[in-house]
């Protein structure tokens, strides 16, 4: 009886933990880009903020390495996919419940610096000005990590 307790206990927690993630892959003001506010889909001027100075210089040690590359396939279908799809244009099987959309990755990614992009991956999306449910990834991925992530992400056409 105990154990069939226990089991129970663990699918309801992993249960709530993917709806939380799934949950988190969205936004609640910001535009389908997701990096930038709303503002800017009424025609309004948005400067796109500059990463804390920590982030400010960052470089991605591991850019067009063909193994990095795939290991940041790996961490992405493992974490992204279900927002962001396996195309990276957000439209992954939990888009169709979020609101705005996720990003698409290919429109956004090559505009952007490696600091930027490992930030917004760190710290997700909960911040001024852009106040999305992305989640920060900090506590999940480590900076390795993240880089590996990024070298993946800039395959993704813009």
């Amino acid at each position: 009886m105990v154990g069939v307790k226990k089991t129970l206990f663990m699918l309801a927690s992993v249960g709530s933990l993917l709806t939380l993630f799934l949950i988190a892959c969205g936004g609640q003001t910001a535009t389908p880009s997701n990096l930038i506010p709303a503002s800017l889909a009424d025609g309004g001027e948005f400067e796109r903020p500059e990463p804390p100075e920590e982030y400010t210089d960052a470089v991605n040690p591991y850019e067009g390495e063909p193994q990095a590359i795939a290991e940041g396939q790996a961490i992405y279908q493992q974490n992204c996919i279900s927002c962001h799809g396996s195309d990276g244009k957000g439209e992954g099987p939990a888009a169709s419940t979020l609101n705005p959309k996720p990003a698409d990755l290919g429109l956004v990614q090559s505009s952007l610096s490696d600091g930027y992009l490992a930030w917004r991956i760190t710290e997700g999306g909960m911040m001024e000005p852009f106040r999305s449910v992305m989640p920060a990834w900090k506590g999940i991925l480590n900076e390795e990590k993240t880089w590996i992530l990024i070298a993946y992400l800039r395959t993704f056409g813009g």
